[in-house]
């Protein structure tokens, strides 16, 4: 069980042509890596299948966002490149107004 990643507008703004990652999104991605580290989870070196991802929320919002800076956060720890994702289950949205979260079945 993590906490909700940042959206995409909170997550990434852009100078110019140059995209780049929000404060706010870095710090939850560093958090979330220490997170998942303390669980003990060993890194996999080839093809990885991701399970279910459900997403507990205060109000709908995109998800794509979400997706990617989750895959991102668990780079170098579950796996060395999101890339290595070959499959992942199906993505649920729950309305959960007091505990918002994202749980995932590695």
């Amino acid at each position: 069980t993590l906490t909700l990643p940042p959206t995409d507008n909170h997550a990434y703004g852009m100078r110019g042509k140059i995209k780049f990652m929000y404060a706010e999104a870095r710090e939850w991605k560093e958090a979330t890596g220490w997170i998942v580290k303390s669980m003990g989870v060993k890194k996999q070196t080839g093809d990885v299948e991701v399970g279910e991802i459900h997403f507990y929320l205060k109000f709908p919002r995109d998800m794509q966002g979400s997706l990617k800076l989750l895959f991102d956060a668990l780079e170098g720890i579950v796996y060395h490149n999101d890339k290595q994702i070959v499959k992942f289950g199906a993505v649920y949205k729950h309305k959960d107004k007091l505990l918002p979260r994202v749980e995932i079945n590695l």
